[in-house]
């Protein structure tokens, strides 16, 4: 854990709300109390080995002193102990092959992949896709996408994925490659439509890691008020609709003005915005972040499943997601919850506010994502082989 960072347990106080308000651990204060004095001594843990990765503690701690980040340091040293399932190397985004990028993209996705891996940006303002969005190309065209070109490939991985499993070495190699591939790129400021992207580049990598990027960066939200604003964009379509809206883990890191503005763009667009009885900091996951501890995808359905259940019972005709990686989830659990409400991805939205028709082929892709899990990844539940992860593959 040497390449990686130690989270500093020297103020904590042991106070035990962080725990005591999870959602999924059930703790009373005194039984809290008692588990974040033995993740702070490193000591075995109910709740570590309990946590479903949903990284809502930090915003609980009132101090700022993560203790998610503890609870992944304690994931850390099991993986250098006895590595990692043999069925979780599919579903690594710098594995090869794995679960997005081993999918029948059609030939106008993978126009639209060639297109945004130039070696340089076509723009001083660009978008970060990340994975998800790359699952999903079809997703982000349109005017949008003149007015701010995509420039990302997969080898462009924001890390996320091994963040959330505690997997700090990787991390820090994974954050030092991509910031030796800008180092000399002539971008001024990144936009991020996917939250998690967002935070790694501009909290977690500068803050627990000390890996700093060369550009501004600026979430989408942001980026599209700001053009309605200025009349860059202009909503011709009101859609006079309702949602019910789920927040993702990260936005709950970024803060209520983050999860704010999601709302707000909502609004912009006609659009009227329902809220689930837990929201915002104290939100249900979708259930991506599940599988971090055990790569359990019985752990990773449940969770999704308690999520819907309570999003189709908010009174909205439609969720929607702003995160790529909930919007991706959702949609393949969705079959197994008969009734479920539709999902919508809020680009979705406000492209057809825009005017546009949209037909990104989500459902399609979802489908897709599960037939490869299952042939690749499920086979080898029952398989007892392990491994250890080595350097990711340079950024090209």
């Amino acid at each position: 854990m040497n390449a990686g960072f130690s989270p500093d347990t020297s103020a904590c106080e042991e106070c035990g709300r962080c725990l005591a308000r999870c959602r999924y651990l059930g703790l009373s204060r005194q039984q809290a109390v008692a588990e974040i004095r033995l993740i702070n001594r490193g000591l075995a843990s109910v709740a570590v080995d309990r946590c479903r990765g949903c990284y809502a503690c930090n915003a609980f701690c009132e101090k700022g002193l993560f203790p998610y980040e503890r609870i992944l340091a304690a994931w850390e040293k099991r993986h250098e102990a006895r590595g990692l399932p043999a069925r979780t190397r599919y579903l690594l985004p710098l594995s090869r092959p794995n679960f997005r990028q081993d999918l029948a993209y059609a030939p106008a996705e993978r126009a639209l992949h060639a297109q945004w891996a130039t070696d340089t940006p076509p723009a001083d303002t660009v978008l970060y896709p990340g994975c998800n969005l790359l699952a999903l190309p079809l997703l982000a065209t349109g005017k949008i996408f003149d007015e701010l070109p995509v420039w990302g490939k997969w080898e462009q991985c924001c890390g996320e994925m091994y963040f959330r499993m505690g997997l700090f070495s990787q991390v820090r190699r994974i954050g030092e490659r991509l910031a030796a591939y800008y180092r000399d790129r002539p971008v001024g400021r990144m936009v991020f439509m996917c939250p998690a992207g967002f935070n790694m580049f501009s909290r977690v990598y500068p803050e627990k890691f000390g890996i700093r990027f060369p550009f501004e960066m600026e979430p989408f939200s942001r980026w599209a008020l700001r053009a309605l604003d200025e009349g860059r964009l202009a909503v011709t379509r009101p859609l006079e609709e309702t949602v019910v809206l789920h927040d993702s883990c990260h936005a709950r890191i970024l803060g209520d003005g983050f999860m704010e503005e999601q709302r707000q763009l909502l609004r912009r667009l006609s659009v009227e915005v329902l809220e689930t009885r837990h929201n915002k900091a104290d939100g249900l996951c979708c259930g991506m972040a599940a599988g971090a501890n055990t790569q359990s995808g019985p752990w990773m359905i449940s969770a999704t499943l308690r999520r819907l259940d309570e999003l189709n019972g908010a009174g909205a005709p439609a969720i929607a997601a702003y995160c790529a990686g909930c919007f991706h989830t959702f949609l393949t659990v969705r079959p197994l919850r008969p009734g479920s409400k539709p999902v919508v991805h809020t680009l979705e939205l406000l492209r057809r506010a825009l005017g546009e028709d949209v037909d990104a082929g989500a459902g399609r892709r979802a489908r897709q994502i599960v037939l490869g899990v299952a042939a690749r990844s499920v086979p080898r539940y029952l398989d007892p082989r392990r491994f250890l992860l080595g350097s990711p593959p340079a950024v090209r």
